[in-house]
């Protein structure tokens, strides 16, 4: 009759070590990825992603940050030709639109670093607000927002490492512009709209 099989103590410990090693390795790896958010939208309004840029494809971008983390030229250069063809260009001045440009002021895209809790949905349009960063959070958070007029179209929340602010911010945008401005969305409210009908 065999002994029943005992794990040895030294195998224990490799395998106790290797895990703890994976563990490590993951959180580190975490530490350099952005949590963007999924999306909220206002499908009453799905005719304005289809115009967002209309019609040449420019649009303002607000940035509101307590903190002046970045220039307004970092911003509008990071955020711009991303997401679902056609994309858009961001300015922050209108000094930056072409004279064979035209743009439409009240469609802007809204960024606001470290938000005040109550800067969503319509406020986030109308009153948005950015604290100062908390010194001991290792967190920078963002709230995005498409913005038509005082409506929120779209919006998205991100979560980035404050020591890697910049290049998270840079590796996001195709993420974020894929959420703000989607090709199309089912219009809810639109009752001749079906839901396998393609543009809906």
């Amino acid at each position: 009759m065999h002994a029943p099989n005992r794990m040895q103590p030294h195998s224990l410990k490799c395998t106790v070590s290797i895990a703890t090693t994976v563990i490590g390795l993951l959180m580190l790896g975490g530490c350099n990825l952005a949590t963007i958010e999924p999306a909220r939208y206002n499908v009453a309004e799905v005719q304005s992603f289809k115009t967002a840029g209309a019609p040449s494809r420019v649009m303002m971008l607000e940035i509101v940050d307590a903190n002046k983390s970045f220039s307004d030229d970092f911003w509008r250069t990071i955020m711009s030709n991303h997401g679902y063809p056609p994309r858009l260009r961001f300015v922050t001045d209108t000094n930056d639109i072409k004279d064979s440009e035209t743009i439409k002021p009240e469609n802007r895209l809204v960024a606001v670093v470290n938000p005040e809790q109550s800067t969503i949905g319509a406020k986030l349009c109308t009153d948005p607000k950015s604290l100062p960063l908390d010194e001991a959070s290792d967190e920078v958070t963002v709230r995005f927002g498409f913005c038509v007029g005082d409506k929120s179209i779209s919006e998205t929340r991100g979560h980035f490492n404050k020591a890697r602010f910049a290049e998270q911010i840079e590796n996001s945008a195709d993420t974020i512009n894929y959420q703000l401005f989607p090709p199309h969305l089912r219009d809810d409210d639109d009752r001749r709209c079906g839901r396998f009908k393609p543009g809906c």
